[in-house]
């Protein structure tokens, strides 16, 4: 037999040594890593609580790598633009974006995406979520969540309730409660958050769901009544409020999350070493202040575990968006 030409065997363990050596470059990392400045990309505003987390890592990061870190705000096409700038990244942990649940929604609100949000990504951890409050005017006749239901019941289409746009979270958390609820109310979309607190305010609109920390100023102004919150625990900036999993509606339960991801292809050393650094940080009691006045909780999750939760995540927000309907306007 020609020597030169390879038997099946050799032809095997040559193509698995080849697998063998792919596997472990990505495995593998400089073991000097970063040693360059390294940049968080949101691709949202300034402001939000996403913001705020994200520039808190960023400074606990720079002090444990010893670089600068570069908060880079990439907003536009409600993340799209920034997201995309990621996934186009070098897979080398110089570019890692920090990014919340417009992650998953967006392909479906709006189809074909310049990125694929599942593979052209590497999750990294989930940093924290939010939950949201469901809120009333002052002068509202319904005292308790159930006596909200108990009305839109009896009386299908008569009750509104504000969002800051399809496909929001608002209109997400609402859409969830309703349809669990079985009952018919109209949605009013905002083109903000604030403008629909305004609406529901001035009584306009009958109910809204909102971020705590966006609505806290007009609750401790005694314009806005709080009827319970959506997490699964309550609100450490709202602890006397329940939860409306407390107040009976057993099934229900919406929270957003804060998560970061690499450039698919990062090497996992580098994922396990941003992860532990940020592991690390939300521990701290600076974190838990932070996340006490932006109205979040700390909700982490390593790089094994947000990985796994992946499909569910995907397959949560797609039902989501499926019971609310959510289209672009």
């Amino acid at each position: 037999m020609n020597p030169m030409i390879p038997t099946r065997r050799r032809f095997m363990q040559y193509a698995a040594a080849c697998w063998a050596a792919s596997a472990g470059f990505a495995r593998a990392a400089p073991p000097d890593w970063p040693t360059r400045a390294v940049t968080f990309l949101q691709p949202y505003g300034p402001g939000t609580a996403l913001d705020a987390v994200t520039r808190f890592l960023a400074d606990q990061a720079g002090r444990q790598w010893k670089q600068a870190i570069v908060v880079e705000n990439k907003a536009g096409a409600n993340g799209v633009v920034g997201t995309a700038q990621v996934a186009r990244a070098a897979p080398d942990g110089y570019t890692l974006l920090f990014t919340a649940t417009g992650h998953f929604t967006n392909e479906m609100l709006m189809g074909k995406l310049p990125f694929d949000a599942e593979h052209d990504f590497k999750p990294v951890a989930r940093i924290a979520s939010v939950m949201l409050v469901l809120l009333v005017p002052k002068n509202s006749p319904f005292k308790s969540a159930d006596e909200l239901v108990a009305y839109a019941r009896s009386h299908p289409g008569k009750l509104s309730y504000a969002s800051a746009g399809s496909g929001s979270s608002q209109h997400l958390s609402a859409a969830e409660f309703v349809a669990l609820d079985n009952i018919q109310v109209l949605h009013v979309p905002y083109k903000t958050q604030a403008e629909a607190l305004t609406g529901t305010i001035g009584g306009q609109i009958d109910f809204t769901f909102a971020a705590v920390t966006t609505a806290q100023s007009q609750m401790n102004g005694g314009n806005l009544r709080a009827l319970g919150v959506t997490g699964v625990r309550r609100s450490q900036t709202l602890p006397e409020v329940p939860t409306l999993a407390e107040l009976g509606f057993k099934n229900y339960e919406f929270s957003a999350f804060n998560a970061v991801y690499a450039p698919a292809g990062t090497p996992d050393a580098i994922i396990d070493k941003v992860a532990a650094t940020f592991a690390s940080a939300v521990k701290t009691p600076a974190f838990a202040e932070l996340t006490r006045r932006q109205g979040i909780e700390i909700d982490y999750a390593g790089p094994a575990q947000w990985t796994a939760a992946q499909s569910g995540e995907r397959k949560r927000w797609s039902d989501l968006i499926r019971i609310s309907g959510a289209k672009l306007e």
